[in-house]
């Protein structure tokens, strides 16, 4: 998004905040998401969060090492946020190296903890990929439902056809790497009816359909139609379609928490 918006100054500007505001609340949620597993594992509520010998316990353990992991990524990506937008050449290289940095040991602690840890090297690779993708789409989502208010109707739309080009290979990556991922997940196809987990992820494909078509209505529908005479209105009808877009994309989001933290793969169980 950010080389998307290059020529407007501002946007990028707002970007380059969105982007540290997530690393910095990313930061946060790893730091709750720890004590409230050391607090569950000495199950003594919140006083548990605090209990040394279950740090020191679970500090050694993959839950440690996926902590690492988490917080040198976001840690990486805020203080390259800093500088991803200065004057200076050399700087903005060395700015986005550490960004993309930071993005790469994110998605890898997603490998390091959970289920993945016991799928091959492929199947971990697929994680690996889903998250980048997956990561790169949802985060795009308020960037665009901000452009249709602050744009004008040719440069929302240049940026909208751009954006749709690069999302035709973002649902290819999407569906090679989550068709992977089922393969490895699933026996049969009947476990997608019989285990929880199957139900859960039948909920999850239904979400990522209904998606794909809001994505569809965009690039056929709605970005087309600001050409049009009444443009104005189409950007305020596209804006509306993304919103539901977020909505969606955060049941997904939601639902992939229930799978990967409570549910469990019949295929790996």
């Amino acid at each position: 998004m950010l080389n998307l918006v290059r020529q407007q100054p501002k946007e990028a500007a707002v970007l380059r905040h969105y982007i540290a505001s997530g690393a910095a609340l990313g930061l946060v949620a790893v730091a709750v998401n720890y004590l409230a597993q050391v607090g569950s594992f000495a199950g003594d509520g919140v006083a548990g969060m605090f209990d040394g010998f279950m740090h020191e316990l679970l500090w050694f353990s993959p839950i440690g090492e996926s902590v690492l992991w988490r917080v040198a990524g976001f840690g990486l990506v805020l203080l390259g946020s800093r500088l991803i937008l200065s004057t200076t050449l050399k700087i903005r290289q060395l700015a986005w190296a550490i960004v993309l940095s930071g993005t790469v040991l994110l998605a890898t602690a997603f490998s390091t903890l959970g289920h993945s840890t016991e799928l091959n090297f492929f199947s971990q690779s697929m994680v690996f990929l889903h998250v980048v993708i997956i990561g790169s789409w949802v985060g795009a989502f308020y960037p665009l439902w901000r452009l249709c208010s602050v744009a004008n109707v040719k440069e929302l739309q240049l940026i909208m056809d751009k954006f749709g080009q690069l999302g035709i290979g973002i649902v290819a990556l999407v569906v090679v790497s989550g068709g992977s991922l089922l393969w490895q997940f699933f026996d049969k196809p009947s476990e997608f009816i019989t285990s929880g987990y199957g139900q859960a992820m039948l909920l999850k494909l239904s979400l990522v359909c209904v998606i794909l078509l809001i994505a569809a209505r965009h690039k056929f529908i709605l970005v087309p139609s600001l050409t049009n005479q009444n443009n104005r209105i189409a950007a305020r009808k596209l804006q509306k379609s993304i919103a539901l877009e977020v909505v969606v994309g955060i049941l997904i989001l939601a639902t992939t928490a229930v799978l990967s933290s409570v549910l469990g793969p019949v295929s790996l169980s």
